[in-house]
């Protein structure tokens, strides 16, 4: 009798290591094949962003953004910079600098505010009216050809065809501007970056 009951038992112990066993072994095997997809993926995992006004979805990696997110950013800083009056310009130029490359915080913060300045002073007001949108991706830079109306008081001063093109640079995750101005159709990019064709 109790040789039959330590026979048992030995048999449910046995039973027991061998289910312990093959437990481990899974989880084990579950783990690997856990740290294999992870590997498979490091390096490549991209992030869903929303601009300021939601057209559509865009994605950033770790080393670049996609074209339509540096059409719909450049769009949004030209708006700032662009569509201005007396009574926003202080503020647009200073939401315009929160986004400012460090190293060009400067150089934009002076031509801002001149450009402020000169809206304030003159009592004037822009409106730029974008017609199409081109990006050279590799250089991340955005061109927007599109037409500028400028008033002073209440009188239209000039409508004129004009290019701008706004730089960026890509930094610890975040999209900085590092540069806006005027170009030309012969340059539209600026600096004879004058390829690269992604229109909006």
């Amino acid at each position: 009798m109790k040789f039959s009951k330590f026979t048992a038992e030995r048999d449910n112990q046995r039973a027991e290591i061998l289910f312990m066993r093959i437990a481990v072994g899974g989880l084990v095997l579950a783990l690997l094949a856990n740290a294999g997809a992870s590997l498979s993926v490091a390096g490549s995992e991209r992030t869903i962003l929303v601009p300021p006004e939601v057209h559509k979805t865009f994605w950033v990696s770790d080393q670049k953004v996609s074209t339509e997110y540096l059409q719909e950013m450049a769009y949004w800083y030209a708006g700032l910079a662009l569509n201005v009056t007396p009574h926003v310009a202080e503020y647009q130029k200073n939401l315009f600098l929160k986004y400012a490359a460090p190293s060009e915080y400067g150089r934009l913060q002076a031509e801002f505010g001149a450009r402020a300045e000169f809206i304030r002073k003159n009592n004037a007001s822009t409106q730029f009216s974008p017609q199409s949108v081109m990006a050279d991706e590799a250089a991340m830079k955005v061109a927007l050809t599109g037409v500028l109306l400028t008033w002073v008081g209440d009188k239209k001063a000039s409508e004129k065809q004009a290019i701008y093109v706004v730089g960026f640079r890509y930094l610890n995750g975040r999209l900085h501007v590092s540069e806006f101005k005027e170009t030309s159709d012969q340059d539209p990019f600026g600096a004879g970056n004058g390829t690269g064709a992604a229109p909006r």
